[in-house]
């Protein structure tokens, strides 16, 4: 008898203990289904514009290995403007290109194509592709002022031509900085005229190679 009323108290707390574990089941299984669902409607809502992402990304990517190469052609060059013994994949900031580059472009991919479908809904205007054009457009410039810029005399003449139109990022690796020009919150007049003498020498060496080549 004794026994018959241990089991009877025990039996609500394993009840309740199972009721718990099984509520705590559902709730995993509606959340997986919640997640399930949402990912399979943005495969099939958006797969369209997964080859435009895939395009794009390929050319960020590709930019941001110019950027290095021309990081190490810049040390190769000009060592003493350099203070790094050796230019780094992460001197042009690579960990900014994952976490802000590529999704700022590819949201703007996503976006163009929900106007293009849900906005223009009476009219064929291809946005996602003109956005990803543009992006590709700019990658691409990019990439050639960086295969462009710090180039020797003894190399093609394209490159040549087409720093002519375009900018020369030679002086964006060099080691100044304003982090660096600061003493206590302000700027020396030393560091000032440290900087510019810098600059003015890379100005002039840029004016030399002018004349050089206009002779």
């Amino acid at each position: 008898m004794a026994t018959n009323s241990k089991d009877n108290r025990q039996s609500p707390n394993r009840n309740g203990k199972f009721a718990r574990k099984k509520d705590s089941t559902m709730n995993w299984k509606i959340l997986f289904s919640a997640i399930g669902g949402g990912f399979g409607w943005f495969v099939g809502e958006f797969h369209p514009t997964f080859p435009l992402i895939i395009v794009a990304i390929i050319f960020i990517v590709y930019d941001a290995w110019t950027a290095y190469q021309l990081d190490k052609r810049v040390h190769k060059m000009y060592p003493d403007k350099t203070k790094r013994e050796a230019a780094k994949f992460t001197s042009f900031a690579f960990g900014k290109v994952i976490r802000s580059t590529i999704p700022k472009r590819l949201w703007l991919i996503l976006l163009a194509y929900m106007v293009e479908h849900w906005v223009f809904v009476h009219i064929s205007i291809p946005l996602s592709y003109i956005v990803t054009g543009v992006i590709c457009f700019e990658q691409a410039w990019s990439i050639l002022e960086n295969e462009s810029s710090c180039r020797d005399e003894n190399e093609s003449r394209f490159w040549k031509t087409l720093q002519r139109i375009m900018v020369d990022k030679t002086e964006r690796h060099f080691d100044v900085s304003l982090d660096e020009l600061k003493n206590g919150g302000r700027v020396t007049e030393e560091q000032v005229e440290a900087a510019r003498q810098l600059l003015a020498e890379f100005d002039n060496y840029k004016k030399q190679q002018g004349n050089e080549n206009t002779d």
